[in-house]
């Protein structure tokens, strides 16, 4: 048992250094690794390109898509997002083929092909988009612009044996980072597979077609950098599985041409278009009509920020499913982009929608540009939901629950139990248990009092809060964060619970750690990852 605690106490280092970084400045940073650690390469002969020319790719590619990005935006009169754009860019630039000027036509440099895939992929953004959601990953619309008109091909040199470790490494970061390992095996798995069939068909020893899969192919970069891009990620797990499978299997048809079935294809199967094909399917699961969210209603206290809106239309999700939503007056400015995931707080059968979140990490921060502008919202004005997703549902059955909520991650079971309370879910065996590092922050349950008797409220506030600001119809246990001792006064018999564990990465680590060590037996988590 003391080795198991200590394996989580190890898996959760990453996410306490991770969760300080946004998801878009470690996709440029890990990006932008790789180039350098290509120009160093080339530099030492060991890539077969020229250092100047990957260093001057890397610069077109990312120039090239700012342009283009603020042309699209422009153009729909909305906000660009420079950082979405970069790495956009720089993937661009590891893909298409880096070289200095050769003095030929202009029109025929390869720089001027990266430039033309970036100014595409850039407009993409937003001329390529349905509600405020991508159609295609906007670097997979820059290739297919080159790629389908006969201008330019990809290459993929990415996919080269020298660059394997710092492409595992920083693959391995960004999937850790978005929780979407799962994701990326779905497509590597069956790629490596049927390339290693289909090279040994062709005769090459099983040796040699592992490392033509592993080590000289795009396919773990295909997946880290690509497949995983979160505008254009199924919401619902098996979604994802089944599109990375879709796109796995359709990377190695080129090498199953012979076949009849697959001999007469119209066009050739690139690594982009077996990703344009898995994104267009992901496209489809998303959300069918548009959903507008008009304020009613704002309470703040503390750094929690609790809105009451107005849907246009009904919302087609279940009880601790989330929402994205686009926040167009901060995507200037907001570097995480504009767009924010937030669980929705009350039963998705209600007439009105509940969003909570906080604004600032702690009292009398800065809120980001995204919050401000929720914070500063007025009745009336609305918000656009881009797509509902998450699998953090009650299970079914009768098995007592304990709900595990770290701060803002208490919203998911609030849905839970406002569903309860209306009757949209059967009532069971349930203990919340709510852990705040501050008594302003706690969040109240809409409709707590008509809960069944079976619901029991905890809240866990630091030793020495003062107990008359707290909310009424709660237990109250002391403790400064979710230990096992803490969890022990707060759910005795947490060993024959079913246990749900929500909140920041670091915050669940601990929590999930802490219920093991309790005798739980089952525990299932939703992270909040802070895009």
């Amino acid at each position: 048992m003391s080795a198991l605690r200590t394996a989580r106490r190890l898996l959760s280092v990453p996410d306490r250094l991770l969760g300080r970084v946004s998801m878009y400045l470690l996709t440029v940073v890990s990006l932008a690794l790789i180039g350098v650690v290509a120009i160093v390469l080339a530099a030492l002969g060991r890539l077969t390109y020229e250092a100047g020319g990957i260093a001057l790719s890397l610069v077109v590619g990312v120039v090239a898509t700012l342009a283009g990005t603020v042309l699209g935006a422009v153009l729909t009169r909305s906000s660009p997002h420079p950082p979405s754009s970069v790495i956009t860019g720089l993937i661009l630039a590891l893909v298409l083929w880096p070289s200095l000027p050769t003095g030929g036509p202009w029109y025929q440099e390869d720089l001027v092909v990266l430039a033309v895939a970036g100014l595409a992929a850039g407009a993409s953004k937003y001329l390529l988009a349905w509600r405020g959601r991508h159609v295609l990953n906007p670097a997979v619309a820059g290739l297919l612009v080159v790629g389908l008109t006969g201008y330019g091909a990809s290459i993929w040199w990415v996919g080269s044996q020298a660059l394997l470790p710092v492409v595992v490494v920083t693959g391995l970061v960004v999937l850790w980072r978005t929780r979407r390992l799962l994701y990326a095996a779905s497509l590597v798995v069956p790629a490596v597979a049927l390339t290693l069939v289909g090279f040994t068909r062709s005769g090459l020893s099983l040796g040699e077609a592992v490392t033509i899969a592993l080590a000289s192919s795009p396919i773990l970069f295909l997946a880290a950098f690509m497949l995983s891009e979160p505008l254009t990620t199924p919401p619902r797990q098996w979604q994802r599985v089944g599109v990375g499978a879709l796109v796995g299997v359709l990377y190695a048809v080129p090498l199953f041409t012979d076949l009849p079935v697959l001999a007469q294809l119209p066009v050739a199967v690139t690594p982009e278009l077996a990703l344009a094909v898995g994104n267009v399917v992901a496209f489809t699961f998303g959300v069918r009509r548009r959903v507008v969210l008009r304020l009613e209603a704002t309470r703040r206290s503390g750094t929690v920020l609790d809105l009451t809106f107005a849907p246009s239309a009904p919302l087609r999700m279940r009880p601790g499913q989330y929402l994205e939503i686009d926040v167009p007056r901060a995507g200037l400015t907001d570097v995480r982009g504009r767009r924010r995931v937030l669980s929705i707080a009350s039963d998705p059968a209600s007439d009105r929608v509940r969003l909570v979140t906080r604004t600032a990490a702690v009292a009398g921060a800065e809120p980001s540009p995204v919050k401000a502008v929720l914070a500063a919202m007025r009745p009336g004005e609305g918000l656009t939901v881009t797509s509902v997703g998450g699998d953090f549902v009650l299970p079914d059955g009768d098995r007592p629950l304990a709900l595990v909520g770290a701060g803002i991650g208490v919203t998911p079971f609030l849905s839970h139990l406002d569903a309860i309370a209306r009757g949209t879910l059967p009532a069971r065996d349930v203990v919340l248990v709510h852990a705040v590092k501050d008594p302003a922050d706690v969040v109240e349950v809409a409709g707590g009092a008509a809960l069944p008797d079976g619901v029991r409220r905890v809240l866990v506030v630091p030793p020495g809060a003062p107990r008359g600001v707290l909310p009424a119809g709660w237990e109250v246990v002391d403790g400064e964060a979710l230990t096992a001792a803490v969890l022990a006064r707060a759910v005795p018999d947490l060993d024959r619970r079913e246990v749900l564990v929500s909140g920041s990465p670091v915050a669940v680590a601990a929590a999930t750690a802490a219920a093991h060590e309790r005798g739980a037996r089952t525990v299932r988590t939703d992270v909040f990852l802070g895009y």
